[in-house]
């Protein structure tokens, strides 16, 4: 599993599927992380208010780890900026 998370909603999804793949469910999940089971399901569909520190406990705990990607510079955009 892996996937670019640029929202939201990857991020949940991304929860989501480790999640199910290591055969926990939320009520499990969310008592092993010290959350609420509620609290979790809002982070799985996306929800942005629980969007704190407490998300990457969670991604830390699954072995969830976040990439950025951004443009690739070319010869010519290093010289510019130079």
């Amino acid at each position: 599993m892996h996937g670019v998370i640029g929202r939201t909603a990857d991020l949940g999804l991304a929860v989501r599927s480790v999640r199910l793949a290591t055969g926990m469910t939320q009520d499990e999940l969310s008592a092993k992380l010290g959350v609420s089971q509620r609290w979790l399901w809002e982070l799985e569909t996306g929800k942005p208010k629980v969007l704190n520190d407490r998300f990457f406990v969670v991604l830390a705990s699954l072995g969830i780890e976040l990439t950025w990607q951004g443009p690739q510079l070319t010869a010519s955009d290093d010289a510019h900026d130079a």
